[in-house]
């Protein structure tokens, strides 16, 4: 556990982290006095090019400076990464053909963007972290924690993989949006888990599927550009994301155990082979629904089905437990008060609501705004955003579950009382960190065309000069170039989705240069996209909230980048196999990656 710093040490490396801010604000306003900026920066040497790269990364990278380096919560860093950015675009990457007014408008709209997508997803934090309350008040929790040590025989290891794992990946599939770390993370603490642990466990297991995202969007809408230029099909895009996240779902299990208790986790005959059981199932499962079946249920299909086999493995693998390791089960004074089912009855009613009637409304058709035909999803979406409707989905199941667990609704309010209050510095934190993001997307170089239509110099806005670094260093090994790019961009946006949006036209441009792969170079990025989600700030404090520790986001952040360097490398390396050896001519004729190998 991490070592906590007395007040009078925070408070020493709050002035020194202010410090830092003003230090880097302090070398981008020299440069620009200098006659340096944004819009020339490339008619200087190659210093004057790091250092852009630098402060083009700098407004997250601060976030990370803050939590990692200075041992400060997110509440403390975000509002300065805020501040930083919209600093940097009033100096050195400010758009010269804009005046301070135009600029200070698309700089509101870009923070007035952050705020709404904050207020939803703050939603989804309030009605997931409402819901353990409900389950813990109501002794609910207790009876689900005697059952589940009843089946895993107790063993903490096993409740890791089969709630950390399985459980991330079915929710990804049913609703993404975060729903996977914000119903995971509570139902491992629930259980008897450190927040910390749990936290990190969803994350880490949300990191290697969402490239699937809720019922696809995340490589369907995310690859369009591919399947626009006739490149690849929507089939294929899942396809090849699925061969890269059928080997982080495979050495997952082991990740989960290593990470939780080190090596000594594999003590005991059984687990070993138990986990090597459950990644299989994992992978197998992956690679059959994104190859074979459809990357619409990838993630549902496999988190599902590999729930159940996860539970069935235990019929196996005779699984001796340690006694460090072992969960007692709560002791029950008389006859439990709920059944199992009704016990567990509000998350079994996220995890049908949620994916049927996201399902099902996509074939209901309704009138739309002009008049004309639209399916239900487009229509709720489009009044309430996607995070809404999850947002509405989740308060019908806290509602669901007074009645369920006969809780009454005086209680009820209390509880919302108490999650309202968790969460009013979320959204603080939220607020900053999108707005950042947000605001990194402001082009501070215009796209310019000359007579004939050519266009002589691209739009270019702070995130866009991070990925064009990366793919100018990579050269050769753009590959894992990709997968970089892709976790930077979910990383600074908060969505695999948003990275593969922003990157897929650049893959697919650079791989044409380079004379490889199209089609697995986006697979890399798209890849390494879902990998960023571990370490998102957004996605970090969100998990945080859900589980009661807003303020200690530095110590997960500490250990999750350990997992995520950990799989990048692996993911890394999969790239250039993949893209020169395994699938190097993979094509739009096919369906899946295994038409043609050679």
């Amino acid at each position: 556990m991490a070592k906590k710093l007395d007040k009078p040490a925070l408070a020493s490396n709050y002035v020194w982290f202010m410090l830092v801010t003003l230090l880097i604000f302090v070398v981008a306003f020299a440069l620009m006095l200098g006659g340096i900026h944004g819009s020339n920066f490339q008619e200087h040497g190659a210093l004057i090019q790091v250092i852009t790269f630098f402060l083009a990364f700098m407004p997250i990278l601060l976030v990370l400076i803050g939590m990692i380096g200075f041992d400060l919560s997110a509440l403390k860093v975000a509002p300065f990464a805020f501040l930083l950015a919209v600093l940097l675009s009033y100096t050195f990457f400010a758009n010269m053909e804009h005046g301070p007014v135009e600029l200070a408008r698309a700089i509101w709209a870009q923070t007035w963007s952050g705020i709404k997508s904050s207020f939803f997803i703050v939603g989804l934090i309030l009605f997931s972290f409402l819901i353990l309350d409900l389950m813990q008040t109501s002794g609910a929790m207790d009876i689900v924690k005697g059952k589940l040590a009843e089946i895993t025989g107790g063993d903490r290891r096993i409740q890791l993989i089969i709630i950390g794992l399985f459980v991330p990946i079915f929710m990804e599939g049913a609703a993404g949006a975060g729903t996977p770390a914000a119903i995971a993370a509570p139902f491992l603490v629930g259980l008897g888990f450190d927040p910390i642990v749990a936290v990190v466990a969803a994350l880490m297991s949300d990191g290697v599927c969402t490239s699937f995202g809720g019922s696809g969007l995340t490589t369907m809408s995310g690859g369009q550009d591919l399947v626009s230029a006739g490149v690849s099909n929507t089939d294929l895009n899942f396809a090849a994301a699925g061969v890269f996240h059928m080997i982080g779902i495979l050495v997952m299990p082991f990740l989960l155990i290593i990470f939780a208790y080190g090596f000594k986790g594999f003590k005991g005959k059984g687990i070993k082979g138990y986990c090597l059981y459950s990644g299989i199932v994992g992978a197998v499962l992956m690679l059959i629904f994104s190859n074979f079946i459809g990357g619409f249920i990838t993630d549902m299909g496999t988190g599902l089905i590999g729930i159940i086999l996860a539970i069935l493995g235990l019929k196996i693998f005779k699984i001796e437990t340690p006694k460090e390791l072992y969960s007692e089960p709560p002791k029950m004074e008389g006859k439990p008060k709920y059944s199992f089912v009704r016990a567990l009855s509000p998350y079994i009613f996220v995890l049908l609501i949620l994916p049927i009637t996201l399902t099902v409304s996509k074939y209901i058709m309704v009138a739309g705004p002009d008049g004309s035909e639209i399916t239900l999803w487009s229509f709720i979406s489009g009044k309430l955003t996607y995070n809404g409707w999850i947002d509405v989905l989740l308060f019908i199941c806290s509602l669901l579950s007074i009645i369920t667990l006969r809780y009454g609704f005086g209680n009820y309010w209390k509880a919302f009382g108490r999650a309202l209050k968790k969460v009013i510095p979320v959204f603080i934190i939220m607020a900053s960190l999108y707005s950042v993001a947000n605001i990194m997307k402001i082009p501070f170089i215009s796209e310019m065309k000359d007579a004939a239509g050519n266009v002589t110099r691209e739009s270019l806005s702070m995130i866009k000069l991070l990925a064009q670094d990366i793919a100018a260093v990579t050269g050769k090994a753009y590959p894992i170039g990709a997968v970089l790019i892709g976790a930077v961009g979910a990383f600074i946006t908060g969505t695999n989705l948003g990275a593969n949006q922003l990157f897929a036209t650049m893959h697919m441009e650079a791989a044409g240069i380079l004379g490889i792969n199209k089609i697995m170079t986006f697979a890399a990025s798209n890849g390494g996209g879902s990998l960023g989600n571990m370490i998102c700030p957004n996605n970090v404090t969100a998990a945080c909230a859900t589980v009661g520790i807003t303020g200690e986001e530095n110590k997960v952040m500490k250990r999750v980048v350990v997992m995520f360097l950990i799989t990048f490398v692996l993911y890394a390396v999969l790239s250039m196999l993949f893209v020169y050896a395994i699938f190097p001519h993979v094509s739009a004729e096919m369906t899946n990656v295994f038409g043609r190998m050679a």
